[in-house]
């Protein structure tokens, strides 16, 4: 009988791992019959699809209270479609809070269910109290970054370091001249990127400030360009209504090289600081939550960094901007000392210790060889 993978990814990040995963997964065991929730990447490599990441992506407390009715509906349709199809085991990916909630659900309700979690929640920078439920709850747990696996040592679950996925992953679309050429921008000036979120809520809050420091410079440093590459959950005219007049130029599928080629960038909390890093451009870490969101977030959160990035490096490689912090004059501030020459060359040397921090290439097909000999 051709087993069925039940696969949740809830994010654009999540979307990506999981895409990588999938290729390699179908690559060994093509009859492999797979179900799920994922975005425009995973979307081919599921027979079938039960909703979006874009039905799940919500982030902050508040935000996720709001969305709650939906979210549990969606939680149920999803629950109800893995007893439908018999599946023989679900890999989770990343998203934390509705997987793990969806893992007990699961145990509960098909206990011969093997259940695997693709990306650790970070446990190490809040809700430490998750490292019992997740050790006891889980098959498999598989770690992207060296630290995690000792968190769990004592736990039944398998805990194992498999590599970051993004070694491999971040690479330039294009070369240096066809970028330039395809956008219109001009090589021989300065490039700065822009990458404020792949979530509606970050665009809205992040988006403004970056648009009017655009905008300044224009007149004080005409000789800056700016590129936003946009996520793929998002809609370009989205972004356009949030940029204003904003001399900004928008990109799709050539996020990687809008920062590869740049001298510096300003860039959301989350994975992409770490592609960022391992790009080599110098850039700044900003993050903006509902208010609420962020005097509670204060209280649970205890970690000395909250860029991925400087998490991994153990130290502040890039500066990290929160809350008030992101405003025009501060972002210029820290643009222009990204800018210069001399600080450019000494963070792109330290960015090169994030990098010796994520395993080798292959995380994918090592995920894939361990679940496929696992069901």
């Amino acid at each position: 009988m051709t087993p069925t993978l039940f696969v949740i990814a809830g994010e654009d990040s999540g979307d990506l791992h999981g895409a990588e995963l999938l290729r390699e997964l179908k690559a060994r065991r093509p009859e492999l019959r797979i179900i799920g929730v994922g975005g425009p990447r995973m979307t081919p490599l599921l027979d079938r699809k039960l909703a979006d990441v874009k039905d799940l992506a919500v982030v902050g407390f508040i935000e996720v209270i709001k969305h709650l009715p939906r979210l549990n509906r969606l939680f149920k349709q999803i629950l109800a479609a893995a007893q439908e199809e018999d599946i023989s085991a679900a890999l989770l990916i990343d998203y934390p809070g509705f997987n793990l909630r969806l893992a007990k659900s699961l145990r509960k309700q098909q206990p011969a269910v093997q259940l695997f979690q693709y990306v650790c929640p970070q446990v190490w920078a809040w809700k430490k109290g998750r490292i019992p439920e997740i050790g006891r709850t889980l098959d498999t747990l598989y770690c992207l970054f060296d630290f995690e696996p000792e968190l769990f040592r004592g736990y039944p679950v398998d805990a194992r370091f498999v590599g970051h996925p993004l070694v491999e992953l971040v690479k330039p679309e294009c070369d240096r001249a066809t970028f330039f050429q395809e956008t219109g921008l001009d090589p021989a000036r300065p490039l700065v990127a822009l990458l404020p979120g792949s979530r509606t809520g970050e665009i809205q809050r992040l988006l403004p400030p970056m648009a009017e420091l655009a905008n300044r410079w224009r007149r004080e440093r005409p000789e800056v360009q700016w590129v936003l590459p946009v996520a793929p959950t998002l809609e370009p005219a989205f972004i356009r209504a949030h940029l204003g007049a904003a001399p900004v130029t928008l990109v799709q599928d050539r996020t990687y090289a809008a920062r590869a080629y740049a001298e510096a960038a300003l860039v959301a909390s989350g994975t992409a600081t770490l592609e960022t890093a391992l790009l080599g451009t110098p850039f700044a870490i900003v993050y903006r939550l509902n208010a609420l969101t962020y005097q509670m977030a204060k209280r649970i959160v205890k970690v000395p960094h909250f860029g991925l990035a400087n998490v991994v490096a153990r130290r502040e490689v890039s500066p990290e901007l929160l809350q008030d912090e992101v405003n025009p004059e501060r972002l210029g501030l820290e643009l222009s000392r990204l800018l210069d020459p001399a600080v450019a060359r000494r963070v792109r040397a330290e960015l090169g210790e994030v990098r010796g921090h994520l395993g080798e290439p292959g995380a994918a097909g090592r995920v894939a060889e361990d679940l496929l000999g696992k069901l």
